[in-house]
């Protein structure tokens, strides 16, 4: 009997040691961003979810993107229809550990959003209605480039379209987009408008960035929009921290990186004070297409496209990166850090 006992008593402790060296293992625990790397999900599959943005829902990050697979020239507008994969959603509780959940927004078989390239999805959650609101782009042809909505009950979908919406531009029509959710429960939505009053399209179009508020149920436009900037402008995307209300957007350059304009208000709807770029090396070679407040640091952080990085015959290989951004209380300038290493939701030192 006491040999049993014994037993028992040595099992115990190696399966406690066991426990201990397996939690002491830093690579178990480790939640390090590493910057210009392909990142895998759990399956060790590589991320795909390009031009995506980050929500969080009850303590889960969610990361809703695009997916070029079968498209690695990165045909956009008409003929990108064919080959459109839907949207993919990953999660994680980490920002570092993504777990694939699947299609959330499939590619409809007819009807709207047959055609043409839908892109830029981004999704929050309406306290009202219990329903999860995605606004995405649908974009066919220039200049005929619509925000529309969906709506699911979870927030890895399925997502239920609702049809393009009237935005508050001269045409209707709008092209990247972002949302942004206050503390109050308001929302607003923030995009290009390819079709500024004084466009001209023999010299190009003027793409402005404007932001509209959105009816209480997140379905659609109050087409109040105020312009942040007036021209030059894509991929824009919208956050509060420290009290102030930062909006940012790249230049109009294709896939190529460009440095990251910023405004900054004290009200969502401005007015806009405009600042100096906030990045450096085009920041760092990609393009802001999302910013997310992260309280456990009391950190904004910057989801980035680094597009044909790392391979320049397929864009669906492109990386990512998360970046820092920093506003700086007593003088109101924003600024955006690279780091090769980083744990988000720790504070810095």
């Amino acid at each position: 009997m006491f040999q049993q006992i014994w037993r028992v008593v040595v099992s115990a402790i190696c399966l406690t040691q066991l426990a201990c060296l397996a939690s002491a293992d830093p690579e178990a625990n480790d939640t390090t961003i590493v910057n210009g790397t392909d990142w895998k999900d759990t399956e060790g599959n590589t991320i795909v979810a390009h031009e995506g943005e980050l929500s969080r829902f009850n303590g889960v990050f969610y990361w809703y993107g695009s997916s070029y697979e079968n498209n690695p020239k990165g045909r956009f507008r008409m003929p990108a229809g064919p080959v459109w994969n839907g949207v993919q959603v990953y999660s994680s509780t980490d920002l570092k550990n993504w777990t694939y959940k699947g299609v959330c927004l499939p590619r409809p078989e007819k009807g709207f959003g047959k055609v043409g390239a839908t892109g830029r999805a981004h999704v929050m959650y309406n306290e009202k209605t219990k329903k999860y609101v995605m606004w995405y782009r649908w974009f066919v042809a220039m200049p005929a480039s619509f925000l529309c909505v969906a709506t699911a009950d979870h927030p890895e979908g399925p997502f239920t379209p609702h049809g393009p919406q009237q935005m508050g531009t001269s045409t209707g029509f709008g092209s990247d987009m972002n949302i942004f959710q206050d503390d109050d429960g308001k929302a607003y939505v923030i995009y290009c408008d390819h079709n500024a009053p004084d466009a001209k399209p023999a010299n190009g179009w003027r793409y402005a960035i404007r932001i509209d508020s959105l009816s209480d149920d997140y379905l659609t436009s109050n087409r109040d929009g105020v312009v942040i900037f007036d021209k030059g402008c894509e991929a824009p995307a919208m956050v509060k921290h420290k009290g102030k209300y930062i909006a940012v957007a790249s230049g109009v350059h294709g896939w190529a990186g460009s440095n990251t304009k910023c405004a900054v208000a004290d009200s969502p709807l401005g007015e806009y004070k405009k600042q100096a770029d906030i990045s450096e090396q085009k920041s760092w070679g990609s393009q802001v297409t999302d910013l997310i407040y992260l309280k456990e640091s009391d950190t904004v952080m910057a989801l980035c496209d680094q597009w044909w990085n790392s391979d320049k015959n397929d864009i669906n290989k492109s990386r990512y990166l998360f970046l820092p951004l920093f506003l700086n209380e007593k003088t109101g300038k924003v600024k955006m850090e690279y780091r090769e290493k980083w744990q988000p939701l720790k504070p810095s030192k």
